[in-house]
């Protein structure tokens, strides 16, 4: 297995890159964000990699980060995701807002990515929100914590929503996922934005 390569671009065709190491050049399909840490023809690059074997050829995917790489893996683990849905997911999605919009159950976040349709969406938040979280102590910030659910405003919406009855896992998504909406500024916003998202989920 090739999991990573450090060589120069030499061309850039269609969303890959085209990378000489030691004299052979290797077509890598790489991510936005890979591509754009690459550089221009020319330029030295190192990529993280992921090869997939099929019965008629063998594709190389690129990747700025391991854990991007890994999120590659864990994505392609759901019914309809294939490595260029994978890919597309990832180049459309930074790495922190894949596991924040799994966390917190963004279906509309995941579905914004190319190929990616509202159920396809719906089955990633489901099935990925248990194998993401790990990522929190490797690197990726806590989806929670980096939302700012703790004290402040935040804390107080979060507090309202266990005095409603919710649980403290769907407290937790919903406060996340309104202040990653921009809902920042007071407990009440916090509180109407979170609730919204509940009544859509219920």
């Amino acid at each position: 297995m090739i999991s990573q390569l450090r060589g120069r671009v030499v061309g850039i065709d269609r969303g890959a890159l085209i990378i000489d190491v030691g004299g052979v050049g290797f077509r890598v399909s790489a991510t936005a964000g890979a591509r754009a840490a690459a550089g221009s023809t020319g330029s030295e690059a190192r990529l993280f990699t992921e090869m997939v074997v099929k019965e008629d050829c063998i594709d190389l995917y690129g990747f700025e980060t391991a854990d991007e790489r890994e999120l590659f893996g864990i994505l392609r683990e759901v019914k309809g995701v294939g490595p260029k849905t994978a890919l597309s997911i990832l180049s459309a999605l930074s790495a922190e807002r894949l596991v924040m919009a799994v966390s917190t159950g963004d279906v509309h976040t995941l579905a914004s990515a190319p190929g990616v349709g509202k159920r396809t969406a719906e089955r990633l938040a489901m099935e990925l929100r248990d194998k993401v979280g790990r990522f929190a102590v490797e690197g990726i910030p806590d989806p929670i914590r980096a939302a700012g659910v703790g004290g402040g405003a935040s804390g107080d919406a979060k507090a309202a929503l266990l005095a409603l009855g919710y649980s403290t896992g769907e407290a937790d998504r919903a406060v996340a996922a309104a202040v990653a909406a921009g809902y920042t500024d007071n407990a009440s916003a916090i509180i109407r934005a979170a609730l919204a998202r509940l009544s859509r989920a219920e």
